[in-house]
């Protein structure tokens, strides 16, 4: 004991040197050593190479304020997301959804995205004529100049301005002049949700700038409910929710009779006026289940077949996916699709007139530790901004 207090003693009474220590890593045989050791007088770089400082954007893309600065250099594609949750009849939370489905894209970034999925095969190796491999598109070092506007600002108190508030923000987001002008005066919008609601104002926005568009939604809800039956029997206000924008987007006038459904397997509320009234609002649809009987190719060929040449607007809800690789939504339903799944047949979507799109009711709160649900939608972000790049649209 009286060793210890010595030894303790004689410690304290050491000179304090503020010197940092060098860091020295040892020389590997035969290789050429590029780590220098650190000291205080080393300039290092502390503005580039890191993808976790700095504000955080999708994909460490630049950041403008799309909302107000008049100064904003122009772009092809914005990411923009919604914070918005006020309107869902099941668990809240998707206002934070932008954020999360920003965090989970923390590793994406311009130097770090040739897709093995996507490109051309290499010529002939002349010494190994079998070794196939392809040359990878890259999205973000593309024709197109993509940047993340940040979240709309939106009240959550009054639901009413908050959808008015996002009208505004597509209206003046798709309302400047795009960079590449010889592919389309008209940037596209890619929006981060928020609850199914915020499809609205994108709708409308698209609509707009495009015309009518046909809507590929991927979601395990029909989202077509007759504002009297899912909310509307309370008052006007309760009828613009996550379940009835749809019907809303059909009466206004923003969607055409050639859209589809896909991975839907919810229950209903009537035994058959929901689906009457489904039709009604111009859609087909692709249950959940189906995929297992006509497979990926089939659902894409089903798709394809229903929107043919039309300007396509293409939302996907989380809950598309079973619980099991999304839990993080507001209304989960058990037996859903696979991430690869889904993916796989985004992929297969190339060559559509992809005007719009959007990722909605992600809420991290209820992701696990893994981050599963957010990792899982900022890939599904990453391939429609690939269908966007592939295929530009021509102003109408």
């Amino acid at each position: 004991m009286f060793g210890a207090v010595f030894l303790h003693a004689t410690f304290l009474l050491l000179p304090f040197s503020v010197d940092t220590r060098d860091i020295n890593f040892p020389t590997v045989s035969g290789i050429k050593r590029l780590q220098q050791p650190l000291t205080n007088d080393d300039d290092v770089d502390i503005a580039t190479g890191s993808d976790f400082s700095g504000l955080m954007t999708f994909a460490n893309l630049p950041y403008a304020n799309c909302f107000s600065d008049s100064d904003v250099d122009a772009y092809d594609i914005a990411i923009m997301g919604a914070p918005f949750d006020t309107a869902v009849t099941a668990r809240p939370g998707a206002r934070f959804g932008p954020t999360g489905i920003r965090r989970g894209s923390r590793r994406m970034s311009a130097s770090f995205a040739w897709s093995i999925y996507t490109g051309e095969a290499f010529p002939p190796h002349p010494i190994l004529p079998k070794l196939t491999s392809l040359t990878g598109e890259n999205s973000y070092k593309s024709w197109a100049e993509i940047l993340d506007c940040g979240d709309a600002p939106i009240t959550f108190l009054d639901n009413t301005i908050a959808l008015k508030q996002l009208d505004k923000a597509h209206k003046v987001v798709s309302g400047r002049e795009a960079k590449a002008i010889e592919k389309s005066l008209i940037p596209r919008i890619i929006t981060l949700g928020g609850d199914h609601t915020t499809t609205l104002p994108a709708l409308r926005s698209a609509a707009s700038r495009w015309g009518a568009v046909s809507v590929i939604h991927f979601d395990s809800h029909l989202d077509t409910w007759d504002p009297n039956v899912l909310g509307g029997g309370l008052s006007q206000y309760a009828g613009v929710n996550h379940g009835t924008f749809l019907h809303i987007a059909y009466e206004e006038g923003l969607i055409q009779n050639s859209s589809i459904h896909a991975g839907i397997r919810a229950p209903l509320i009537r035994r058959k006026g929901d689906i009457r009234n489904d039709l009604r609002c111009g859609f087909d649809t692709i249950k959940a289940r189906d995929i297992d009987r006509i497979g990926v190719d089939g659902v894409i060929k089903r798709l394809r077949e229903r929107v043919g040449n039309t300007k396509v607007y293409i939302s996907v809800d989380i809950d598309v996916l079973d619980p099991a690789f999304a839990p993080a939504t507001g209304t989960a339903e058990v037996g859903g699709w696979t991430t690869r799944e889904l993916l796989s047949i985004l992929d297969g979507l190339e060559g559509t007139n992809v005007v719009g799109a959007d990722v909605v009711e992600v809420a991290p709160i209820y992701d696990n530790p893994g981050e599963t649900t957010v990792l899982a939608a900022a890939e599904i972000v990453h391939s429609l901004l690939t269908l966007m790049v592939q295929k530009p649209v021509k102003a109408p």
